[in-house]
């Protein structure tokens, strides 16, 4: 019987591929003082406001970069906590916009 042992490298890699796939679709930006949590789906370049389980908002950027919608939220509602990959999101939604402006 023979295993098959996975070196460093391999499971970096797959971790930073698995985080590139992740933010290439979509990632929780936060959840605001109301409660609500605010979903930024990349292939719609929108974002989806949840109260619970009932859709309260859909939000298109229409290429505005993910920045604006939370300072618009830390302003109007305020945040009670980001999203795990909110921040390596939010770069990347800048990188991305800036490079088709």
């Amino acid at each position: 019987m023979s295993t098959t042992h996975t070196t460093p490298q391999e499971r970096t890699a797959s971790v930073a591929s698995h985080l590139t796939d992740a933010l290439a679709r979509s990632f929780t930006l936060g959840v605001d003082a109301t409660g609500s949590t605010h979903h930024y789906y990349r292939p719609a370049d929108a974002v989806v406001v949840f109260e619970g389980r009932t859709l309260d908002h859909y939000q298109p950027l229409d290429g505005r970069p993910l920045a604006e919608w939370q300072a618009f939220v830390a302003q109007e509602r305020g945040w009670d906590s980001t999203g795990q990959l909110a921040h390596l999101g939010l770069q990347v939604d800048a990188e991305r916009k800036e490079a088709h402006a």
